[in-house]
C-alpha cells in the first residue's frame, strides 16, 4: 500500500463554497475511478484555510491508472472548472509507505463530537529511519500503548521531503490529549526511549486534522 496526503490551500472565505462543491460533485467522480479515501480534514493549528486528504492505493500503478481514468472523466473537467477563478491557493502532496508499527487505517477514530487527528512529521537524519521506526516500535509502543493513545498510520516518505516519518494519533478531544500526553511522557522509561531515539531527529512538526462531515475518519 501506499499513500497519496495532499494538503490543498483555499482562498480566504471559499473553504464552504470548495467543500460543499467537492462533496456533491468531486468525490462521488473520485469513488467511481476506484479512489479509496481515509481521511479528509480541515486545518486546525498550523497554516489556516487548508484540506487535507489522505488516499490509499494499492502501488503507483493502481493510483496512476485511476488517476488517469478519472482525469478522461467530461464530468470530472466539468467539476474542475467549478474550481478555477479565485478557489486553489496552492497543492502539495506526498507519496508515503506504512511501517510495520501499526496496520494502517485499521483504526478510524470514535466519531466524537471533538475529535481531531494529531499529524507529526519528523524529519531525521540520513539513512536514520529504518533504526528510529524500530527503535520506536520497541521502546515507544509498549509506554504509548499503556497511556491509551489511538495510533491511525505510521508511515516513512517516498516523496516530497526525504527521510520523513508520519504518524497520525486520533484524540476524542484536546483535554485528552493533554492528560495522556503527560501520562506517557512521565513515564519512568519514556526518557530512556528518548535518549535512543532522540538524536535522530533533525525537525518536528505537527497540525491539528478536523474530520470533515464526510472524512471516513471520524
Amino acid at each position: 500500500m501506499i499513500i497519496d496526503a495532499r494538503t490543498y490551500t483555499i482562498a480566504a472565505g471559499k473553504m464552504n463554497y470548495f467543500l460543499d462543491t467537492y462533496e456533491s460533485n468531486g468525490l462521488p467522480l473520485q469513488y467511481k475511478h476506484g479512489f479509496d479515501l481515509a481521511g479528509y480534514f480541515t486545518v486546525e493549528t498550523g497554516p489556516l484555510n487548508q484540506v487535507v486528504h489522505y488516499w490509499k492505493w494499492d502501488n503507483a500503478a493502481h493510483r496512476q491508472e485511476c488517476r488517469r481514468a478519472l482525469y478522461n472523466d467530461e464530468d470530472w473537467m466539468d467539476y474542475r472548472k467549478t474550481n478555477s477563478e479565485g478557489v486553489f491557493v496552492k497543492q502539495f502532496n506526498r507519496l508515503l509507505v506504512a511501517t510495520d508499527i501499526v496496520e494502517p487505517f485499521s483504526f478510524m477514530g470514535n466519531d466524537s463530537n471533538l475529535g481531531f487527528v494529531d499529524e507529526r512529521t519528523y524529519t531525521l537524519n540520513y539513512a536514520q529511519v529504518p533504526s528510529y521506526v524500530e527503535i520506536t516500535k520497541k521502546m515507544a509502543m509498549p509506554i504509548i500503548n499503556r497511556a491509551g493513545w489511538k495510533l491511525i498510520g505510521y508511515f516513512s516518505s517516498v516523496t516530497g521531503t526525504i527521510n520523513d516519518v508520519v504518524h497520525l494519533w486520533y484524540w476524542d478531544s484536546q483535554a485528552q490529549r493533554e492528560e495522556l500526553q503527560v501520562k506517557a511522557t512521565s513515564d519512568p522509561e519514556w526518557k530512556t526511549y528518548q535518549a535512543a531515539n532522540g538524536h535522530r531527529i533533525q525537525k518536528q512538526e505537527s497540525r491539528y486534522l478536523v474530520p470533515t462531515k464526510f472524512s471516513p475518519i471520524k
